[in-house]
């Protein structure tokens, strides 16, 4: 009835409908998201409080229908095990490494049961169904912490051709498209330093010639630590002509905070979480640091 206030559940589930459009709209995955499976994503996601998520993680209500758009994708992290993140700084990146992987597992677990994947760029140690802090906190145990940051080298190794392509090809649907999050704390060390940017151009023009397109694939990649080097590393990929727009860059967050400034958006703690987990599939994210 006109002039009533609508129920707070129907206004949750109109802002989510509008973002995972968006989404699915610009990415192109009308191809894993038929009408019947996309109204099955909703129906998850209509059990969701998400008053709950914006008290939790301090945000406003709006970016957590914002975060509700993972449930579009499998998450994969791969992350930088390298012998710097644990000589430098005491030891405080591989905390914050912990601190990402528990924040996002427990959230990405709310839209989708699976959890999150993890890989490492040195270690064979694979986490899969990673769900809250405690499974993070066992998986990281059995890592040690050594050795150089091949970047692209072992991205394409462990995660682009087993967890995105290999499926992309097979004969069994692929179900989701794949949200790809690397955490380094340095600029690529035993390989060249484009890389990166020719595995990940690989990967998007290899998916070109497969049923699901390009946008089975998305790319963010995040810094750990301060070292400034990785930030101007960051910033060239960010602003690649080649692969800037296949990938988004976060840097540390104080760093980060800077950029937010200059174009007058305070950045909390919270929001710089938020952009590293949506950033590379909400373009809204990707055009407020550049």
């Amino acid at each position: 009835m006109q002039g009533l206030s609508m129920p707070q559940s129907s206004k949750d589930m109109n802002a989510v409908d509008k973002k995972l459009r968006t989404i699915i709209q610009a990415h192109k995955l009308q191809r894993f998201y038929d009408p019947p499976k996309y109204q099955a994503v909703l129906q998850k996601l209509s059990s969701i409080q998400f008053s709950d998520i914006a008290a939790r993680w301090r945000i406003g209500r709006d970016l957590a229908y914002d975060l509700a758009s993972l449930a579009l994708y499998d998450i994969v992290f791969f992350c930088d095990d390298s012998g710097s993140m644990l000589f430098e700084e005491n030891g405080k990146r591989i905390d914050d490494l912990k601190f990402i992987l528990s924040k996002v597992s427990d959230i990405a677990t709310l839209f989708d049961d699976d959890g999150i994947s993890v890989r490492f760029i040195n270690s064979n140690v694979t986490g899969d169904g990673i769900r809250n802090a405690r499974d993070v906190q066992k998986l990281i145990s059995q890592v040690r912490f050594s050795g150089n940051t091949p970047l692209g080298t072992n991205f394409d190794r462990k995660v682009i051709q087993p967890l995105i392509l290999g499926k992309a090809r097979s004969k069994v649907a692929m179900a989701k498209p794949v949200l790809a999050i690397l955490i380094t704390d340095g600029e690529p060390v035993g390989e060249s330093s484009d890389k990166i940017i020719q595995v990940i151009k690989e990967a998007k023009n290899s998916l070109e010639s497969t049923p699901y397109g390009s946008g089975a694939f998305a790319v963010q990649i995040a810094q750990v630590g301060r070292d400034a080097k990785t930030q101007k590393f960051l910033e060239s990929l960010d602003k690649d002509p080649t692969v800037g727009g296949m990938v988004d860059c976060t840097s540390y967050y104080e760093m980060e905070e800077e950029e937010f400034a200059r174009n007058g958006v305070p950045l909390t703690p919270e929001l710089w979480l938020v952009k590293l987990c949506v950033g590379a599939i909400d373009p809204e994210y990707d055009a407020i640091d550049e």
